[in-house]
């Protein structure tokens, strides 16, 4: 029996320390107080245990058992973690337990030091014993509410520990005998049974503790799985940010190149258009320059060239920019007006009329884009006309968009269609058609919405009386 003890005592130390498993510690603190209280109670004759006796230490066997069962008790409340499920028990036991320890400790000292130990004897036998009897019980009934199978092996060895120590206690001072057994032969098997049912308990418990950490290990094992499956996902959601991310950038810096494209083209084809219509124009020049000098009429011839040059400079230099205001459109058109008056002996009257002063000078326009209406204006509707020739420019707001008329009192469309050959309204309606599309490419460069419009103006008789052009500068977006 002592060996045995002594073995539980260092496995459940060893145990205890490595895992940190306080029911362990409590159960060699158990056995070790029960194994030296063995030794002070064998049969086997110790000197320091005989002078031990005959000094006031003499009732230090009983004291070691106050310390085993307190560790007892304190065993009890780790092995079947009563703190977690039944905290007011657990704190219930701990403050007996303090108790019933300093009131032996105290009694024991006193024996000691007044050199009656006989007194801790008494107190052990009638106090200690009785109070510690109905504590055990009282906690065995309490651990049937406790979860778990290892209730079970505290109630068996337990039950069976405290059933034969009272046996052993109080048959010989009762004179009574169970069997042929003696007090401590009843002590003996309790202490063994209790021990035996105990290891098992313990066993069962590392397996317990085994199980949990192969259940930990597998759960961690399983979350390491989830996290690493999590990761996966995000870090394919991540590629597929990324993988966006760069298409949108190779999608926008396409798109930037081929917006930078498009407006190289729309600058090409503008100037292409542009270059178109200005020749058409000088060629009508240089016929008017012809026909002074076929008339032998050189002054005349110098004066137009004068006016002709400045008008060619001017519409060199308004072709080296995109664009340029209104006021300087206007500039560029009165001069090239007065250049065709003079073919028509100044019988063109050509005003500019802006009654809301609208400032010209904030409206940019592609250069010499009126001149076509008004060479229209002069060459199919003025020219065939007899009598006061006049065409007027009217600035107006209209809805907060700035707008324009060019009003002439010619012969109008459908009679110049009549009277004048294929060829030449050809050339009308190509005019025309450069001036739409360099407003359309104009209005797909700047984001704008510049238009026109072509009426045929009649009197109360239906008869033609000229025509009208209205040109809108409208700033929304297309």
């Amino acid at each position: 029996m002592v060996t045995a003890l002594g073995f539980l005592c260092i496995i459940s130390l060893v145990i205890g320390y490595n895992s940190g498993e306080k029911s362990f510690l409590f159960y060699a603190v158990y056995t070790f107080f029960m194994l030296f209280y063995f030794i002070l109670i064998s049969p086997y004759d110790l000197i320091w245990r005989d002078q031990l006796f005959t000094s006031p230490f003499e009732s230090l066997r009983f004291y070691s058992q106050v310390i085993y069962n307190c560790s007892y008790f304190l065993f009890f409340l780790y092995f079947l973690d009563v703190k977690i499920q039944l905290y007011t028990f657990y704190s219930f036991i701990i403050k007996v337990v303090g108790i019933i320890f300093t009131a032996g400790t105290i009694v024991f000292l006193y024996g000691i030091l007044s050199g009656k130990p006989e007194v801790f004897n008494f107190f052990y036998i009638y106090i200690f014993v009785p109070i510690l009897f109905c504590f055990a019980v009282y906690t065995l009934i309490r651990t049937f509410a406790l979860d778990g199978k290892l209730k079970y092996f505290f109630i068996i060895g337990g039950g069976t520990f405290i059933i034969l120590a009272m046996m052993a206690l109080f048959l010989p001072i009762m004179d009574l005998h169970f069997f042929n057994f003696e007090g401590f032969h009843l002590f003996y098997i309790g202490i063994f049974i209790e021990q035996f049912v105990f290891s098992l308990g313990l066993a069962y418990k590392v397996k317990m503790i085994n199980q949990a950490l192969l259940d930990k290990s597998l759960e961690n094992q399983y979350i390491k799985e989830n996290q690493n499956r999590m990761l996966e996902i995000m870090l394919k959601e991540k590629e597929d940010k990324l993988l966006a991310i760069t298409a949108k950038a190779e999608e926008d810096r396409v798109a930037r190149l081929r917006a930078k494209f498009e407006d190289q083209i729309h600058h090409l084809h503008l100037v292409s258009l542009q270059s178109q219509m200005n020749p058409h124009f000088i060629f009508n020049a240089l016929n008017s320059i012809k026909v002074f000098l076929i008339e032998n009429d050189k002054q005349q011839a110098i004066y137009y060239l004068n006016k002709f040059s400045k008008l060619i400079r001017d519409i060199l230099e308004s072709a080296r920019v995109e664009s340029i205001n209104l006021a300087e459109e206007l500039k560029i058109l009165e001069l090239y007006v007065n250049i065709e008056n003079i073919r028509f002996e100044d019988q063109i009257i050509f005003s500019v009329e802006n009654p809301e002063r609208i400032n010209l000078k904030n409206i940019d326009v592609p250069s010499m884009i009126l001149q076509p209406f008004i060479e229209n204006a002069i060459w199919h509707g003025l020219m065939l006309k007899k009598g006061k020739k006049r065409i007027v420019i009217t600035f107006f707001k209209q809805h907060g968009v700035t707008a324009m008329k060019i009003i002439d009192n010619g012969i109008g469309r459908q009679k110049s269609t009549e009277l004048r050959v294929k060829k030449t309204y050809q050339k009308e309606s190509i005019g025309l058609k450069i001036v739409s599309e360099r407003l359309n490419y104009f209005n797909q460069k700047q984001q704008i919405n510049y238009y026109f419009t072509i009426h045929d103006l009649k009197n109360e008789k239906g008869e033609p009386t000229g025509t009208e052009i209205e040109v809108f500068f409208s700033s929304e977006c297309l």
